[in-house]
């Protein structure tokens, strides 16, 4: 008895790894909306200026950015105004006239023909009204004290705002973060074939790094309150990094869209959280407001946004959470400085007190800027 109920185990572990042993892996043929043109545009009443990105899709296996040059790109308005746009840098187009911005109310209409004479346009989009942003609010957040789900203590941002009407409204948040850090050690010396004292020893070591947050972020008043938004949350910096370790800026840019670009983002959200294995949702097909002009059927990706903008940059200090990056090691050993060939100079020294002089194995240890930032602070900074 004892050796059938073991034969039939062993054969129900074989079925189950045979059958796990004969999947394969699904890749849906999905060449057709290989090559199509993605368009990229936002027209706002705010500081940014007019920006229409242009590019080629690259195959889902294969991503990467191609951009679609030499393009003839206007916009037009109800009026009858047309504004042009110059290609910057290849598949960017900016306005001729740096110094246009869209007008609240009005409706404007993007025109695009390629170099093969395609011909390409938007839906009307109305610029609506701006809505102000009433706050920004920054709460400090720590998992050991069940304040968070993620793993690592750091910072939660949210927005509020509210509306003079009561109408559905549908945002989209654009957010860029400017922060200052230091790197670990001042120049006090360098080698370039001898030691020579540095002038200025800390001159390296403080930087400031500005960048977009990836994120993007939107949502609808429709199931919130008719008119306002409360604390709805933005982005999370935690404590892995150098990003809050002395202070931090960021710049909340809030869209006021029509409906259609915020189920266009939704849908978009909803296929990446939707994808995987064979049994989640296949990939899908999602129209923007773009349409060539000689033939409906062609798929056109991405969107040419237009809406009433307003902004809020907020200024945090150094919170009270622990930070979990690791600084450089001090290498007290410079017996091998010497043999360094030239291409490798300058070596930087750390004339650290108490201990002696030190070197690291990176030199953006010492230079701040090889972090990405400059030692200057842009204009709006503001100091504490």
């Amino acid at each position: 008895m004892k050796r059938l109920i073991v034969y039939r185990y062993l054969l129900f572990l074989f079925m189950i790894f045979g059958v796990a042993a004969c999947e394969d892996e699904f890749r849906p043929e999905l060449n057709k909306y290989d090559d199509l043109i993605v368009v990229d545009g936002l027209l706002t009443n705010g500081d940014d200026p007019l920006e229409v990105k242009l590019s080629i899709a690259s195959s889902v296996y294969e991503k990467i950015y191609i951009p679609l040059p030499g393009a003839e790109i206007r916009i037009t308005d109800q009026n009858g105004e047309v504004i042009l746009l110059a290609e910057s840098d290849p598949g960017v187009y900016v306005a001729a006239d740096s110094m246009f911005r869209g007008v609240s109310g009005n409706t404007y209409q993007l025109h695009i023909t390629l170099p093969d004479g395609r011909r390409y346009v938007s839906d009307e989009c109305l610029l609506r009204a701006s809505i102000p942003i009433d706050s920004v609010i920054a709460i400090p957040e720590n998992p050991e004290l069940g304040e968070t789900e993620h793993d690592l203590p750091g910072v939660q941002f949210y927005v509020e705002n509210h509306s003079p009407n009561a109408d559905t409204l549908f945002y989209l948040w654009r957010l860029s973060q400017t922060y200052k850090y230091r790197s670990s050690f001042d120049i006090d010396y360098i080698w370039v074939g001898e030691y020579v004292a540095y002038p200025n020893p800390d001159s390296l070591r403080t930087c400031w790094i500005t960048e977009n947050v990836e994120q993007l972020f939107f949502a609808s008043s429709e199931y919130v309150a008719p008119s306002a938004v409360n604390r709805y949350p933005l982005h999370f910096v935690s404590t892995a990094d150098r990003t809050l370790s002395i202070r931090y800026s960021v710049m909340v840019k809030q869209l006021n869209v029509d409906e259609s670009v915020y189920r266009f983002y939704d849908a978009i959200e909803e296929q990446n959280f939707e994808q995987g294995d064979l049994w989640s949702q296949q990939p899908v097909q999602i129209r923007g407001n773009m349409h060539r002009v000689d033939n409906e059927q062609e798929p056109v990706l991405g969107y040419f946004i237009v809406a009433g903008e307003t902004q809020k940059r907020i200024f945090i200090d150094q919170p009270d959470l622990p930070f979990y990056y690791t600084a450089c090691t001090p290498e007290f050993d410079l017996r091998w400085i010497p043999f360094e060939p030239p291409a490798n100079w300058p070596i930087y020294i750390d004339d650290i007190m108490f201990l002696g002089w030190a070197f690291a194995s990176q030199k953006s240890c010492f230079d701040c800027r090889l972090s990405g930032g400059e030692i200057s602070p842009p204009g709006f900074w503001v100091s504490k």
